[in-house]
């Protein structure tokens, strides 16, 4: 039997067919790897890690780096973003959405809110905090009492800490430590006493160089402060300036906010260990009481002091033109 000829334009409309539907299945291929792994990123040492790794399927973490992690297009896909409240100041808020979580907004006490109240109007609809640590005055003891916390931010000027003396890398947050003193060239002396500014890597300066000194956020602390019998942190009762961790949605998401994985953080189990690392949620008070077993109890009053001192801490918030300009024209002024 002969064999059937096909028309030459049936077999091109065939294979056109063909070639569509292979192209159309690679296409739909690659949304969906794109769309099926939203990403949760943050800058360094910003998240525990204990709560990190919770973090449900199908989404992944992933770590911004570089110097300047959040001036810089951040990479593609992401669809939330971890940062502490230092880093608001470099974020346009037209780079973000609404956050879109009013049931975790609703869930905070006193000081979630205050953070909210306070922040600038274009900012308080794109945050979420989610966890807050004071900056506190962290010693280690070289025969000497540490200071008492009534002696205030005033015990950095000692003159025993000159020269082993580590400071934030912040002027902001230098000059709001300084206007709390009761020195009237408070600013000048700090700087002219720090052996370096270095907030990052201050543990390894305090534990290993040459300062006695230093000043960091309770969170990047407590884990020594529970192991070497040397360091101990003060608190002071005048307050202090609150290192807040916050969530934020860029813009081009489509993604809602893993808002159960928030909740594991601020529920028990979890949340007795997050506070035991001076991670503290932005829960109402008796709350965090009742999760508070975790934490030695000689550094308790560090994470739930008397709430004196929280009402007397302040916030670090994105400064308007002409507060960015004071602060600067104070900064210049103080040089050593």
């Amino acid at each position: 039997m002969k064999p059937v000829a096909v028309p030459a334009l049936l077999l091109n409309r065939r294979r056109f067919l063909q070639f569509a539907a292979v192209t159309a299945a690679a296409g739909l291929s690659g949304c969906g790897r794109v769309g099926a792994v939203p990403t949760l990123r943050a800058t360094p040492d910003c998240l525990p890690s204990l709560w990190r790794r919770d973090l449900p399927a199908p989404w992944r973490f992933d770590a911004l780096s570089g110097a300047t992690p959040l001036e810089s297009p951040w990479p593609l896909p992401t669809d939330l973003l971890a940062l502490t409240d230092g880093w608001l100041s470099v974020i346009s808020p037209e780079r973000l959405q609404a956050i879109a979580a009013d049931a975790l907004l609703s869930r905070m006490g006193p000081s979630g809110q205050r953070f909210l109240s306070e922040a600038p109007l274009a900012w308080r609809g794109l945050m979420l905090p989610v966890a807050f640590s004071p900056w506190v005055m962290v010693i280690r003891r070289d025969g000497t009492n540490a200071p008492a916390p009534d002696a205030g931010w005033n015990a950095l000027l000692d003159p025993a800490a000159k020269g082993k003396l580590l400071l934030p890398s912040s002027p902001r947050l230098l000059i709001s430590l300084a206007e709390r003193m009761q020195e009237g060239d408070a600013l000048r002396r700090l700087r002219a006493a720090t052996l370096s500014f270095d907030d990052r890597f201050g543990m390894n300066w305090l534990l290993q160089g040459d300062a006695r000194v230093a000043v960091l956020p309770l969170q990047r602390c407590m884990a020594a402060l529970q192991r070497d019998p040397r360091l101990t942190a003060v608190l002071p009762e005048q307050g202090a300036p609150l290192h807040w961790t916050l969530l934020v949605r860029p813009s081009q998401t489509a993604e809602p906010i893993p808002q159960d994985w928030v909740l594991k953080a601020w529920n028990q189990p979890l949340l007795s260990r997050l506070l035991a690392q001076g991670w503290i949620p932005p829960l109402p008070r008796d709350e965090l009481f009742e999760a508070e077993a975790r934490i030695p109890l000689r550094l308790r009053p560090l994470v739930l002091p008397q709430e004196s001192v929280w009402t007397q801490s302040w916030m670090l918030l994105p400064p308007d033109a002409a507060e960015a300009q004071r602060l600067q024209q104070l900064w210049e002024a103080s040089a050593p």
